[in-house]
Parts: structure tokens; sequence; C-alpha cells
């Protein structure tokens, strides 16, 4: 029921998921039956569909502008919260939700909880780089962390990367004012040392001009200046296709260029498009979570889906869970 489109887009969405992972996945869709029931009934697609959907009512409705952790604990009939429960009851191995990124963090930590040995989840978002993409963690749960928390995140990322994304022997760096390891703030330098020693992949510092270099699989930094940096490029994509078209509508000949570049034009925006990557996990909890985009559009939440069913598949929280024990710092 959230995000800026609500069922129009998510209900859509799970069908062409649905059609698309067949009887690997069975999707449960949380929120009013009324409303769910009338969206499906719009589906010509779902009539196609002999099973695999089933509706669990959920009629209250968590804000954005609400207070995460109270929230979850006064609606206790939100999607949010029953989708965190029926994961906690193991009656759900992922959850995928375009509602408030706060209280979906929140009862991912409170309700479902974290894996055994992990301090702090953290939220992972994909960027475009000059070698395809990377990973970066955290991008907004956590504003405040401490250096073991950024090992961690490097840890989770690189599980991740290496088992979703495809990624054989991820590398990790960490995200700093400069490169040299006494570079950056006491965190950042603290941080620097628990990488150095318990991360077998780690490449050191990384400097804002590297992260689109694509010179690590994982990026490190914690949350405020990972949701700066993935804020900026969410904006950065369209400002640039802005500007191209204000310039391309300058003259004839220029017109005429961008009729021909149409195309290239095209995957340059697909590449900064969120959409392509479905949604951003938080990393570190006892089942996969996938927290979509508030603008997600229906592609965007059918990526989400797929992007959790194969992280299930993949057993990405188990992973993480053994690689975290084997490598944990007190």
């Amino acid at each position: 029921m959230g995000g800026d489109h609500g069922p129009a887009v998510v209900v859509p969405a799970a069908v062409q998921a649905m059609r698309r992972l067949g009887d690997r996945a069975r999707v449960f869709l949380l929120g009013d039956e009324t409303t769910l029931k009338d969206e499906l009934a719009r589906s010509r697609a779902a009539a196609t569909l002999r099973s695999g959907i089933e509706i669990v009512h959920a009629p209250e409705h968590i804000d954005m502008g609400e207070a995460p952790a109270s929230a979850i604990r006064r609606k206790k009939h939100s999607p949010i919260v029953v989708g965190a429960e029926m994961m906690r009851e193991g009656e759900v191995d992922a959850f995928v939700s375009a509602g408030s990124t706060g209280a979906v963090t929140a009862a991912g930590t409170l309700i479902v909880g974290r894996l055994r040995g992990v301090a702090r989840p953290g939220i992972a978002a994909v960027l475009p780089t000059d070698r395809g993409v990377s990973l970066i963690v955290d991008v907004g749960a956590n504003a405040d962390c401490k250096p073991v928390h950024l090992l961690q995140f490097g840890t989770m990322g690189r599980i991740y990367a290496e088992t979703v994304m495809g990624r054989k022997g991820a590398t990790v760096g960490l995200l700093n004012i400069g490169e040299e390891p006494k570079k950056g703030n006491e965190l950042s330098q603290q941080a620097y040392q628990l990488l150095l020693r318990h991360e077998p992949n780690f490449v050191g510092n990384l400097e804002g001009r590297d992260v689109f270099a694509g010179k690590a699989d994982v990026i490190v930094a914690d949350g405020f200046v990972g949701n700066v940096v993935l804020k900026l490029l969410e904006s950065f994509g369209g400002f640039l296709l802005r500007s191209f078209r204000e310039e391309v509508g300058s003259d004839l000949r220029a017109m005429l260029g961008g009729l021909l570049l149409k195309p290239s034009i095209r995957d340059f925006s697909r590449r900064f498009n969120y959409a392509e990557y479905g949604g951003a996990p938080l990393l570190g909890c006892r089942g996969l979570i996938i927290i979509a985009h508030g603008g997600s559009s229906e592609i965007a939440i059918t990526n989400a889906i797929a992007v959790a069913e194969r992280g299930t598949r993949d057993q990405v929280p188990q992973r993480i869970r053994d690689a975290i024990e084997k490598e944990q710092v007190a």
C-alpha cells in the first residue's frame, strides 16, 4: 500500500513477477483486502495465473512522515508490520516494500531481528560504474556508526555482491577523503585498520572520484555519507538528460544530431535508472528484505521481487551469518 503509486503499481508488478518466476515462488500481497482484490480483477494477466498470489488483509498504513519506531508499535495491522511478523514466524523468506524506508528498517531490526553477530543492518544500493555496477553499503539505515559497523557492511556487501551480483572475489573499498590510511576522521581511520586486518578483499580507501571508476565492487560508508552519494546520483542522471535536451533544442543541427544519438541516450538513461536494479537490500536481518524506491514503477517492483527470489535462493542471509561469525570482531 506504500510508495507513491500504491496498489495500482505493486499489484500488476507482482503479477508480472509471478509470470516470470513461475512456480519458483509464491507472493503474498499485504494491504487492504478489498483494494487488492479490485486491482487483481483489473489485471488481465492475473487471470492466467493458476495460483501463487495470496492476499493478506493489513488495513492500516504507515505514512512516510511518521516516526518509524513508534509507527510500527502503534500500527500492528500495517503491511510493514504484518510482513515483518510473517518473516519472523518463517511464513515468508523475503519481504519487498516501497513504503517508508525508516519503518521497514525498524521492522527488520526490531521485529524480524538481526542475524547472530550482526551489530547493525545496512542498506545496500547499486551504483553504475565504468566496470558495470558497484554496491554501496550503508545508504541510510545508520547515520552514526562505529568502526565495527563499517567492517560488517563490507563483509555483508561482499557476500551479496558475490552471490546475487555474481562478482566472484568481490573487492571492498572504504569511502574516504584520501587514499592514505591516516586520512579521514577517527571513524574512517579505525575502520580502515579493521578492514585491513579482517576483510580478505579490502583494497583500501576510495575517494569520491573513484566511485564511478569501479575501483571496488563494494563501497563502504556510514549511512549519512552513503545516503548523500545515493541521492546525488539519483538527481545527477536526470540533470544530465535535462541539460542535454536543452542543448539539443537550441538549433536544427543539434536536433538532428540528437535524433541520431537517441538510442545511445536511452541506454545512458537506463544506467542511471533505479528501476533497472529493483531495490536496495537491508542486509543483516534474519531474512531478505528489499527496500524499493518510493517512486518505483511497475518494472522496478517486478525487478525487486525477482531480486528477492534470487537472494533467497542463493541463501544470502545464511551466508552473511556464516561470514560474520567467522570474521566477527569483538
